[in-house]
């Protein structure tokens, strides 16, 4: 995977500086251009906070001169998920009217879009070796285990494929038994497992090791057990589009994930979106 562009979104916040310390390895690592952006809210006026502006994009462009990363700065007054991405998370019916600004930008973002929670376990200065991917085995997973073979590429890296199956994490109820339940679950996860060993196309050939998981219960509170659990650096996810109440009502697997990982996010866009061929990309950064 050969980034060209890394954009990152930037505030005061201490996030924010995790999320730009993460684009600027990129943009190192890759040779990459880095670019950040920072919004004004477009209920101040332009020369809001002006001073810390000025003081930060100092900070930053230092940080950049060091590691020889060419970098531009620019402020921009509006709705910040409309300007690019952020990682503030709103709560109550705010939520439910907007989103937060990060999972309005998965939603409308067409390439894919590295978000840093505030909850990081530890920074990996933009090497991931261990990438987790949820693969929900439909068409819009291939982008996500793309991007997973490109990233973990050497011997010593590890790829764990995740797919969760609906229903009972800890067994099924023994007075459903007789309804059939028990083994129509386990069907399932046989199916799961078959379809999960052939994830990964075969063309590609990748030295790092490839290991798969089915797991029962709710995708998000499981997936985010099993990626703490292995250690991973890096959970990378599929983000199909969806209808405005669609978001509202339900969410998306990316957003409730953000909730409760400790570590960095990729979510690629859905099909029709990006392709994991296309080897030149910007990758925004929250």
């Amino acid at each position: 995977m050969n980034l060209s562009r890394v954009l990152a979104a930037v505030d005061f916040s201490t996030p924010a500086r995790s999320a730009f310390d993460y684009a600027l390895a990129l943009a190192k690592r890759h040779g990459a251009k880095l670019a950040v952006v920072q919004a004004v809210p477009p209920d101040q006026p332009f020369n809001w906070a002006g001073r810390g502006r000025l003081t930060l994009k100092t900070d930053l462009r230092r940080m950049a001169d060091e590691a020889q990363v060419e970098f531009t700065y620019r402020v921009q007054h509006g709705d910040p998920a409309e300007i690019v991405v952020g990682s503030h998370q709103r709560r109550g019916l705010d939520r439910l009217r907007a989103g937060s600004v990060a999972e309005r930008v998965i939603a409308k973002a067409t390439v894919p879009v590295l978000l840093v929670p505030a909850r990081l376990r530890t920074a990996t200065g933009g090497a991931f070796r261990h990438v987790a991917v949820a693969v929900d085995l439909r068409a819009g997973s291939d982008g996500a285990v793309e991007r997973a073979l490109a990233l973990a590429s050497d011997t010593a890296d590890r790829i764990t494929l995740l797919h969760v199956v609906p229903g009972f994490s800890s067994g099924v109820p023994p007075h459903l038994y007789r309804y059939g339940v028990a083994e129509y679950q386990s069907q399932l996860v046989r199916d799961a497992r078959q379809r999960l060993q052939l994830a990964v196309p075969a063309q590609r050939q990748s030295r790092a090791a490839i290991h798969t998981r089915v797991l029962r219960g709710d995708t998000a509170a499981e997936i985010s057990r099993v990626v703490s659990s292995i250690g991973a650096d890096l959970l990378i996810v599929g983000a199909p589009r969806r209808g405005a109440v669609a978001r509202a009502l339900f969410g998306t697997t990316a957003a409730r994930l953000l909730k409760v990982i400790d570590v960095p996010l990729l979510a690629i866009p859905g099909v029709g979106q990006t392709s994991a061929r296309e080897a030149n990309v910007s990758l925004p950064a929250a």
